[in-house]
């Protein structure tokens, strides 16, 4: 999405991607690496000026913040080796905080694995994103129910993705001063609980849906059959803690930027037709 954004405003744009696509916009380069892999990462960065960095996502990993670091460690090296004046990274919110916080600490090492460059750092902290929900279409078509790991009423910050697309496209192309290092922090119009989410997919499929509320000794099985290792079940069951003992709130609550898309609005675009 932030690729589309990018050359929907006609400026050179490449994507760096593990395995060719063919589905960018033909004015899009695309050119494939692996992450872990050096010299094919610094070889992928050549030319470029301002550089968006992800963490890897990988259920299947068996040290997913060991791989994170790698990476970290990768994309510092080659963008020195570059000359990459600008880095802009997808962060979210609770990045700040120190702890077992989970998959929320990959986010905090990419934020603090650049301190030393001297180069314009923007980091974006969004929220939980609605398309995570998309994830129980299945159970939500076939019986009318949604589970959730967190409890039926507790209310959370979410926002659409394609709003944080469309945010963090801004973000690359606005100028901000060398050195500096920015946190925006991102939050949809209002707050959700899991209850009030099944409640906007009744409303948008035209059918009754029920929230089902997974307990805590049920998560780390549940993760497990559904493709997670031991490893990557114990850093998003830690996420989850957080959230739910609400330890990772946003770092300037009173700064934190508004996004306009409602949950109902995106999840009637995603089912339209």
């Amino acid at each position: 999405n932030i690729v589309k954004e990018l050359a929907a405003r006609g400026l050179p744009t490449r994507a760096v991607v593990r395995k060719k696509k063919t589905d960018f916009d033909s004015r899009v380069e695309v050119k494939e690496a692996d992450f872990f892999d050096l010299p094919q990462l610094t070889k992928a960065l050549e030319g470029g000026s301002t550089v968006f960095l992800l963490t890897p996502e990988d259920p299947s990993s068996t040290d997913i913040l060991g791989d994170t670091k790698q990476v970290i460690n990768n994309y510092h090296q080659a963008i020195q080796a570059n000359g990459i004046k600008k880095l802009v990274g997808l962060s979210c919110v609770g990045a700040h905080v120190e702890g077992n916080t989970g998959n929320i600490l990959m986010s905090r090492m990419l934020e603090l694995g650049f301190d030393d460059l001297n180069l314009s750092k923007v980091f974006i902290r969004p929220s939980y994103y609605f398309s995570n929900w998309l994830g129980f279409m299945e159970t939500i078509e076939q019986y009318g129910v949604m589970p959730s790991f967190f409890p039926a009423d507790l209310k959370i910050d979410m926002n659409s993705p394609l709003d944080v697309a469309k945010f963090a496209a801004k973000a690359i192309v606005d100028d901000h001063k060398e050195s500096d290092k920015q946190i925006f922090e991102l939050a949809g119009p209002e707050k959700y609980s899991s209850r009030e989410v099944a409640e906007v997919f009744a409303r948008v499929l035209h059918k009754k849906v029920e929230v089902q509320s997974i307990p805590k000794e049920q998560w780390k099985q549940t993760l497990l059959s559904a493709g997670f290792t031991d490893n990557t079940s114990a850093n998003l069951m830690a996420m989850t803690q957080a959230v739910i003992d609400q330890s990772v709130p946003p770092e300037h609550e009173d700064q934190v930027n508004k996004l306009s898309t409602s949950l109902e609005q995106y999840l009637t675009e995603m089912f339209k037709g």
